[in-house]
């Protein structure tokens, strides 16, 4: 009776059990939590802000007197890719905005070394190719950016823009001053 009580403890058997039933309710939480998709909506999150921040410089530079660049049959079209400097004109917006930002934005994915996957599930932008647009006619603008989470596919095509997988905001009626696809 005496050795009956001293053999507390789990067999193999019932670790083993117990640490598979573990690794399978990991695995099922991992995919739950799908943590690409979290990390594509977060960069998304960013690109929305990036542009409303890039939109209201814009907007009141342009109410402070400023002049968009580009005329109606030359618009003016720049990509993040070129500089950030906002007291250069040739900045990738084509105008002084330092008054309202320090620097122009990049894209999160921009300087991506990897293709990456659009909202749509079957577009890829190939690598360094994520980038805001800029397009303006002198008097209204556009800007735009690609989308990856496929949470924001209504999202995009829904702005009132002409590209089903580009969000894009400005002033522009019909947003349709840029028609690059990808």
């Amino acid at each position: 009776m005496l050795s009956a009580r001293l053999k507390k403890g789990f067999t193999l058997v019932e670790l083993l059990v117990v640490i598979a039933i573990l690794g399978i309710l990991a695995a099922i939480l991992i995919l739950a939590i799908n943590p690409a998709e979290s990390q594509r909506k977060g960069r998304d999150a960013t690109r929305l802000s990036n542009l409303e921040a890039v939109r209201k410089s814009v907007d009141l530079s342009v109410a402070d007197g400023k002049v968009l660049s580009g005329t109606a049959l030359a618009p003016f079209t720049g990509t993040s890719a070129g500089t950030r400097d906002t007291t250069n004109v040739a900045n990738w917006v084509g105008m002084d905005v330092s008054k309202y930002l320090s620097t122009l934005p990049l894209d999160p994915r921009q300087n991506a070394t990897d293709t990456t996957l659009l909202s749509d599930g079957t577009t890829t932008i190939a690598a360094g190719a994520m980038v805001y647009t800029f397009v303006s006619n002198g008097t209204t603008y556009e800007l735009n950016a690609y989308l990856e989470s496929s949470d924001n596919t209504a999202f995009a095509g829904n702005d009132g823009g002409d590209q089903a997988l580009r969000f894009e905001i400005g002033t522009e009626p019909g947003l349709d001053l840029s028609s690059a696809t990808p």
